[in-house]
């Protein structure tokens, strides 16, 4: 089955860190990475295109910065527009997606340590995210995150890119 990977970067060309995460995930069979900022740049979904990828899936990944602790507005938008009318209007087609392990992965411009104790840590910033995974019936998996990507050499980015292909490898798939 497919790994189906939104990417959703208001500029990916412009990130290191993003983009050396997705140059990590070489070795992943069936990926299709669908990047929603280039895709849509009016920011209007094709929700039809959308369902049927999601349907493909048997592992979801949504890869994205973090921007003001939370993902970016047209990953939210994709949501709304593929999400609702599926689970909502067609509730017997959605049932075909249960069980799908979704796997949120983030940059962050903070180091780590304003994300553990003290800060709100990723698991609480992504409440959200598991709470529409537990609403779909999917599996969620425990957050990657990579944290102070601004002071990150090309090294260092390229660890994080191997790090994250054994976390997604690593995700079951469903099926």
């Amino acid at each position: 089955m497919t790994t189906v990977l939104l990417l959703a970067h208001p500029d990916f060309a412009a990130s290191r860190a993003n983009r050396a995460l997705l140059a990590g995930l070489t070795d992943v069979p069936e990926l299709e990475v669908a990047e929603l900022y280039a895709l849509y740049p009016d920011g209007k979904i094709d929700a039809a295109v959308e369902r049927a990828r999601l349907l493909r899936a048997g592992r979801l990944v949504l890869q994205f910065p973090l921007q003001w602790y939370a993902t970016p507005p047209l990953l939210k938008y994709w949501q709304d527009a593929v999400l609702t009318p599926l689970f909502y209007l067609e509730p017997d087609v959605a049932a075909s997606t249960a069980g799908l392990p979704v796997l949120a992965a983030t940059t962050t411009g903070g180091p780590p340590a304003s994300y553990q104790q003290g800060g709100m840590r990723i698991d609480e910033l992504f409440a959200p995210l598991k709470a529409t995974a537990r609403k779909c019936s999917w599996l969620w998996q425990a957050p990657f995150a990579v944290h102070d990507v601004r002071n990150l050499d090309d090294a260092a980015l390229s660890r994080a890119g191997a790090a994250y292909q054994s976390v997604v490898l690593a995700a079951p798939m469903l099926g």
